[in-house]
């Protein structure tokens, strides 16, 4: 047995005899790790209480699918001794960050010391005090991580598809602007009439017709396009099919082309056809960069809105406005097949709370709400007042919830996913926020065909 010396000047044995010391001493089993060995893993049940000496222990933690780093203990520490009293599983990971030596007491001493010492008894307690405080802190802000990394990777698709939008439309600005400094060019030359190049002229500022979104509606458009090309291509121009879908995009047939051809020369015709087509190709690809350039605006501002930046903690917030920015910032998990209904009362005066943590509230619910569906099915969302309460209900037509899970849904940890999809803390988070911070409550009513999350939250700011 090596010296224990450094065990017994530990404040957690200061209060033995030194007849127990003697005992103790005899009651200890050695363990030496060497660098990067395991001492025990998550999820393994703990036999012994183990006391770190020399050396250092790294504990890490499986959060998101990912480990992830907690902390390092230096000796004189102790060692799984929760985990060991409740008798419940380890819920880190420990390996060795150096070479170490940890001598370990069986759950009958540790018993024994308990009843007996008391300033093991104290101190052991303190340090269990810490550790679940710190954990609990540890494990929630990795699952927030874990949120803010899906809602990321959510938002990264968001933007990828108006601002790949706003890149096509500058490539094709860029050929749209030669195409139509070559026609203007050919245009000048031909000594177009004044009356027809002001018939040109108004074509061109003209404002499109509406899209047809009818499931027809690309087989009329190609039918369109085909007709035109095969009339401009009769007159003599050259490539029709290149200016054709411009033209039919803008609204024009055959019938509105051909008093112009009519009335002009083949080459002024074919010029004025050609600076029309490339001056509406510019104008189409500005409106599609301008509508991407809108659509990242207004995920930018969602983000900004909802995770209150730059604004104080607490304050008075519009409840409908921070809904509506989480629906815009998950806007990619809701267009596969959810339909959203808002059931809105305008009228609730705005209600004291932190902002930001409450969308989080927001996120959860409706996640899940998503979840429960499988991408597809209604998200009915209600508010009214109740009193001194502002009331929120997120429904969604999932297939329900079971009863004898229903009073479990708040615990830490707790989740009816499949392992990897879920940590089980995203509505005991949500728990914790409306009920600790918000002074509010939180409840689920769920059956078959329709599950229902109700949130009541006082208008009035707590004292």
């Amino acid at each position: 047995m090596s010296d224990l010396s450094t065990l017994f000047t530990m404040p957690h044995f200061a209060g033995l005899s030194e007849e127990r010391r003697q005992w103790l001493s005899t009651k200890v089993s050695e363990r030496r790790l060497a660098r990067g060995e395991i001492l025990m893993r998550e999820g393994q049940l703990v036999t012994h209480q183990f006391i770190l000496l020399e050396g250092e222990l790294m504990t890490e933690k499986q959060v998101g699918g990912r480990q992830m780093f907690d902390d390092r203990r230096i000796p004189p520490t102790l060692v799984a001794e929760t985990s060991l009293l409740a008798e419940m599983p380890v819920p880190l990971t420990f390996s060795a960050a150096t070479d170490c030596y940890l001598v370990a007491l069986s759950a009958a001493v540790v018993r024994t010391l308990l009843h007996e010492c008391e300033s093991y008894r104290r101190n052991v307690f303190r340090s269990m005090y810490a550790r679940i405080s710190a954990y609990d802190m540890f494990v929630l802000n990795g699952e927030k991580l874990a949120a803010l990394g899906r809602l990321s990777a959510g938002l990264a698709h968001e933007l990828n598809n108006p601002a790949a939008g706003v890149a096509r439309a500058a490539d094709g600005m860029r050929e749209a602007l030669d195409s139509l400094r070559q026609t203007t060019r050919v245009l000048c030359r031909s000594a177009m009439p004044a009356e027809v190049v002001d018939r040109l002229d108004g074509w061109a500022s003209r404002a499109a017709p509406a899209v047809d979104a009818a499931p027809q509606g690309a087989l009329r458009q190609s039918e369109a396009e085909n007709l035109l090309a095969d009339w401009l291509a009769a007159t003599g121009i050259a490539k029709p099919w290149l200016i054709a879908p411009q033209l039919v995009a803008a609204g024009f047939a055959p019938a509105d082309l051909a008093p112009v051809a009519e009335s002009v020369t083949h080459e002024q015709f074919g010029a004025g056809i050609r600076w029309l087509a490339a001056t509406l190709d510019l104008r189409a690809l500005a409106n599609q960069a301008w509508i991407g350039a809108g659509r990242i605006s207004e995920i930018v501002k969602a983000m900004k809105d909802y995770s209150y930046m730059d604004q104080a903690p607490l304050q008075e917030v519009d409840i409908h406005d921070g809904i509506e920015d989480t629906l815009t910032i998950m806007r990619h998990k809701l267009k596969q097949g959810v339909i959203v209904k808002r059931d809105y009362d305008r009228t609730l005066p705005l209600v004291p709370a932190y902002g930001s943590e409450l969308n989080q509230v927001w996120t959860n619910l409706i996640d899940n709400a998503v979840d429960a569906m499988e991408g597809n099915g209604q998200l009915t969302i209600h508010s009214r007042r109740d009193g001194g309460f502002a009331v929120i209900e997120i429904a969604d037509t999932g297939p329900g919830i079971p009863a004898d899970i229903v009073p479990r849904l708040f615990e830490p940890f707790f989740t009816t996913k499949p392992l990897g999809k879920g940590s089980g803390l995203g509505l005991h988070l949500a728990y914790r926020t409306v009920v600790q911070r918000h002074n509010g409550t939180i409840s689920v009513v769920s059956h078959g065909g329709e599950t229902k999350f109700q949130v009541r939250l006082p208008l009035a700011a707590p004292a």
